[in-house]
């Protein structure tokens, strides 16, 4: 796959000029010394690039999406030849006005930053057409949640494709949120409760107008223990034969939790976010160390 070029998106709802929006990459942004932190390099302007063999002495290695992904090999977590699980759908419908301001491809369709996450769906689509997707980033606040979420509306525009956008960021979560809906049950206590009945029915929320399934965590909810991954892997594993297309999962973040590892052995590709101006090729080379390159199908720069 040739090298992306970067464009200038514009301004977010909020008046702010945002780099570029998704193209699934291999890491090669450009780098200036970040004088307050010498151990740290920082993204600098999107609209150039590294050269290939500085990429590669940067991170060492490249990152490309030209190679079919080779779909996840997990355990039998439960009985073989299972049927295909039931899934319980209560109805959402998104209100006409007010949207979160990270749903940019329900405030603007047509606009270039809507655009770019089709261009986003386009080479994910390239290369192997993962089922099960994991979006994170190196730190928070770099924008994932944003990016998954307008990932899983690309995939499933006008109907194109049967896809589930799952969170499993328990310490912070957000599509409920973002969607404006109370889980009729919460995805976090479901991952717990299919662990010990995994052939239990799913409870998960349908938004018609998007033509999108959610499953979301309860901001409501405290929730008391960290992401469990055998629950993770077999939920996964059953929703896989649910009939979908496509999983997204919005996910933690990687530095400092072990969350994301837990989740890549069950999923196809993991895609890392980048935030322009904020993320450091420090984070980001120690998120892809930590997860194993193997799994990181690309980066998005936003």
């Amino acid at each position: 796959m040739s090298k992306g070029k970067f464009g200038e998106l514009p301004p977010s709802a909020t008046g702010e000029r945002r780099a570029p929006l998704p193209m699934v990459t291999q890491p090669m942004m450009p780098i200036s010394h970040n004088d307050d932190d010498p151990g740290a390099t920082r993204v600098d302007n999107p609209l150039q690039s590294l050269r290939p063999e500085s990429a590669a002495a940067l991170f060492g290695r490249t990152t490309t999406m030209s190679a079919p992904l080779v779909p996840a090999q997990t355990k039998a977590l439960v009985p073989p030849g299972s049927a295909r699980p039931e899934v319980g759908l209560t109805q959402h419908h998104l209100p006409d006005e007010d949207h979160d301001e990270r749903l940019s491809m329900v405030i603007d369709p047509d606009s270039e930053r809507a655009a770019a996450f089709r261009v986003l769906r386009h080479h994910l689509l390239e290369v192997g057409r993962p089922q099960c997707v994991v979006v994170s980033s190196a730190q928070s606040g770099e924008g994932k949640t944003t990016v998954a979420i307008n990932l899983a509306l690309a995939l499933a525009e006008c109907g194109r494709a049967k896809v589930l956008l799952v969170e499993t960021h328990v310490r912070r979560p957000q599509l409920a949120t973002v969607f404006k809906f109370v889980p009729p049950w919460c995805f976090a206590e479901q991952l717990a409760a299919h662990r010990q009945q995994p052939m239990l029915p799913w409870s998960l929320v349908e938004i018609p107008q998007l033509w999108l399934h959610v499953g979301a965590i309860n901001p409501r909810i405290e929730q008391a223990q960290l992401l469990d991954g055998p629950a993770f892997a077999i939920a996964i594993e059953r929703l896989r034969l649910a009939g979908y297309d496509h999983i997204v999962v919005d996910a933690p973040p990687v530095v400092g939790s072990a969350d994301v590892n837990l989740q890549a052995d069950a999923v196809d590709a993991v895609i890392m976010v980048v935030r322009s101006r904020q993320t450091t090729t420090r984070d980001l080379r120690r998120a892809i160390d930590q997860i194993g390159s193997n799994k990181v199908a690309g980066t998005v720069l936003i």
